[in-house]
């Protein structure tokens, strides 16, 4: 198979290839390693491909929907015994202990985790610039960045390296290099996928992990495969009605879809995302939905001093930990914006988490109640388009953890608030700049409605795929398909 062939397809294309035996997964997996040698030097997307895991593909289709497709999976705990140092020089040479167990279901649907992609340090910075590793660039002008902390998995999807990537979501982390990279990238309910064997979800229950996609039809069947708690969850959200592959048939009618292109944060909002959000809402109008514009009253400075509060009694709590483990200090060997975090988390006490935990809960229902009024909320997913490499330095001397929050509002504006309260999200790639850069919309559902989530972006979607490239896009200018 070329690798134009290979790239020419998503995750659900390549399976049906498998089952019918015109392709193996041994030699899905040359494409990939050819892939990487392809695009990655230029793109710094792929730390590290793993031998014993290619070289143990089948040649013939494995068991499970996906057949044996070769993934990339995020610099995390993810599948026991594979690296996992966070693009952090703290936790460098760290390894995970276990299976997070809704990567083992997607193990078990056929997936083979290949490789791993580049992080943002801790998942902290909206740019994949760590320590670590350096600059993760954006297929589409390698002279721009691709978000965080997620982008080396947004970049590895974007330029055809694999399908789909696994990525995690703590304030934007999924939705945000999606946006930036022309992707498909969901945020699910809190709780739809399971944190297990750990908590519920990370980082207090505003984290989850998921896949960026270039299709619907691939999101919707690896949440299938995904989704569901585990014995022992805390919590168990209320089940889907039916698959997320069946949701995605019915097209929506008539939906209630509130248009917000007003900044929460104060950031402004580059004219061209504002454009490209109206030009979604006016494709759904099209559509026969309904627009209003409209958005929630809830109070963002008391919302953002949560958030940092949170992030900041996270990272105090776990670096201690990971530095013992690791032989190192946090003060030698953590980047500046994380170290930053974490030297405020230090001074946070028990009564400002709770106060903290407690305006999470009356936004959580601020949000709750505006969105039982509409069925989706449309907004930009970043208020800013890629920007060059180093405009949001991560490692910069002198910066305080506000400076680090400050960094985020350009890009987490949109993303972070629902990381709060819970509802599923997901970017979609509706614009492109002037430049040729993607523009990513976010649509956001009220709790446990991936389905109608799904469902409105596949309307979207049908009227686009006679175009070439994701969603009529084209080809970005880094592409395994150039080669």
């Amino acid at each position: 198979m070329r690798l134009d062939e290979y790239a020419a397809h998503d995750g659900t294309g390549l399976a049906r290839l498998l089952a019918k035996g015109e392709v193996t997964p041994r030699q899905l997996g040359r494409c990939v390693e050819e892939a990487v040698a392809a695009v990655n030097p230029a793109l710094n997307a792929v730390i590290e491909l793993y031998p014993d895991a290619l070289e143990g593909l089948p040649e013939t289709a494995s068991a499970g929907p996906f057949g044996g497709i070769p993934t990339l999976t995020k610099d995390f705990p993810i599948e026991a015994g594979r690296p996992a140092e966070f693009g952090s020089r703290l936790a460098e040479g760290f390894r995970a202990g276990h299976d997070a167990v809704y990567w083992a279901r997607l193990r078990a649907g056929g997936l083979v985790n290949a490789g791993r992609t580049t992080s943002s340090e801790f998942g902290v910075p909206a740019a994949t610039e760590s320590p670590l590793y350096g600059a993760t660039r954006n297929p589409w002008n390698p002279e721009r960045g691709v978000a965080g902390s997620s982008g080396g998995a947004a970049a590895a999807v974007a330029s055809g390296i694999v399908p789909f990537a696994q990525g995690s979501d703590g304030g934007g982390s999924i939705r945000n290099p999606a946006a930036f990279c022309g992707l498909i990238g969901l945020k699910p309910s809190r709780g739809r996928v399971t944190g297990s064997p750990n908590g519920n979800a990370p980082l207090l229950g505003l984290a989850t992990a998921f896949m960026l996609t270039r299709s619907v039809r691939d999101t919707a069947a690896l949440l299938d495969l995904c989704h569901g708690p585990d014995a022992g969850d805390g919590y168990e959200i209320a089940p889907p009605a039916g698959s997320y592959l069946y949701a995605i048939t019915r097209a929506p009618k008539g939906l209630r879809i509130a248009l917000c292109t007003r900044s929460w944060s104060g950031v402004e909002i580059d004219p061209e995302v504002a454009a490209a959000t109206r030009s979604a809402a006016e494709r759904l109008a099209s559509s026969g939905h309904h627009i209003e514009e409209a958005s929630p009253d809830f109070d963002y400075p008391a919302f953002l001093h949560a958030q940092k509060v949170i992030w900041a009694a996270d990272a105090a709590a776990s670096m201690p930990a990971m530095a013992k483990r690791m032989g190192r200090t946090p003060e030698a060997a953590l980047g500046a914006s994380v170290y930053a975090l974490y030297r405020r988390g230090l001074a946070v006490s028990g009564a400002q988490l709770i106060a903290a935990l407690s305006a999470y809960d009356r936004v959580t229902r601020q949000i709750g109640r505006f969105l039982a009024r509409y069925d989706l909320l449309l907004t930009p997913t970043s208020a800013i388009l890629p920007e060059p490499i180093g405009t949001f330095d991560p490692n910069r001397a002198g910066i305080d953890a506000d400076g680090v929050f400050d960094d985020l509002a350009p890009k987490e504006t949109f993303t972070a608030l629902f990381n709060a309260t819970g509802q599923p999200a997901i970017s979609l790639p509706l614009g492109r700049s002037r430049d040729g850069l993607p523009i990513g919309v976010q649509l956001v559902a009220r709790f446990g409605r991936e389905d109608l989530l799904l469902a409105a972006a596949r309307q979207i979607e049908e009227e686009m795929e006679s175009a070439p490239g994701i969603w009529g896009q084209g080809r970005p200018a880094v592409h395994v398909g150039n080669f």
